[in-house]
């Protein structure tokens, strides 16, 4: 009864640990100023790269971002900025290091059916277009201006913009269910290389990475240089520091 006793003390002490030891204690982590105005674009832009790269992702086929999710993102960078050390000194100071994802939150591109009456009115700032269905969504995302491809018509391209912020996957699917549309695809992508931060969260642990990349980057940096920090509960450790 004794061993009974005991072996069910050390299953619930050890659950309690996993519970309790791991992952990132976001509460615990308080927002400075300085990182909401200078990483709130980066936090974006490492969340969409999270939606973009898992099609079973909770915010797959939302519009609308989860706004606390991106807050945590940004708590992350705030707990490597807390760290403190010459790293972190490194990554914020000397370099200054950001994302290089280019994944547009209020752009789409259109390939176009040119002589369409709706299309013509849009390119001509008329709307309601006649469309209902293309209407609805351009005011349910406020796309409220438009920009044409250099020689359109002849090159029947022309873009989207919205003055919100929304994720373009499930409106690229509508999008792509207008007649008058032949293509309607996300601007995402950046050329080149160079400087980045890279992120991968976990039930456990959060890992983030800044990387900085030097020597002929437009054609893909022949150096490039990783500080790997890992984040528990509510502090950021560096992990490791190596080159390529």
């Amino acid at each position: 009864m004794k061993k009974l006793t005991l072996f069910l003390f050390l299953i619930a002490v050890f659950s309690s640990c996993e519970e309790g030891e791991f992952g990132v204690n976001y509460e615990q982590i308080e927002l400075e100023d300085y990182i909401i105005e200078n990483y709130l674009y980066d936090a974006k832009q490492l969340y969409y790269e999270e939606i973009l790269n898992d099609s079973t992702h909770f915010n797959y086929n939302n519009t609308e971002f989860d706004t606390v999710e991106i807050y945590k993102i940004l708590k992350i960078i705030q707990a490597v900025y807390n760290s403190g050390s010459q790293y972190r000194d490194e990554v914020f100071n000397n370099y200054s290091i950001h994302t290089l994802y280019c994944n547009s939150l209020n752009t789409i591109g259109l390939k176009v059916q040119t002589n369409s009456s709706e299309i013509i009115n849009l390119v001509n700032g008329v709307i309601p277009t006649g469309n209902e269905q293309f209407d609805n969504i351009l005011q349910t995302y406020k796309f409220d201006s438009i920009r044409t491809a250099y020689s359109y018509p002849d090159f029947p391209w022309l873009t989207l913009i919205s003055s919100g912020e929304f994720n373009m996957i499930p409106i690229e699917e509508e999008l792509n269910n207008i007649p008058a549309i032949t293509i309607a695809e996300m601007h995402n992508g950046c050329f080149g290389d160079g400087n980045n931060i890279s992120l991968r969260r976990s039930r456990k642990s959060a890992i983030i990475t800044f990387s900085i990349g030097q020597l002929d980057c437009p054609a893909g940096c022949l150096y490039h240089k990783y500080w790997e920090f890992e984040v528990v509960n509510d502090f950021a450790k560096i992990s490791r520091v190596y080159e390529d």
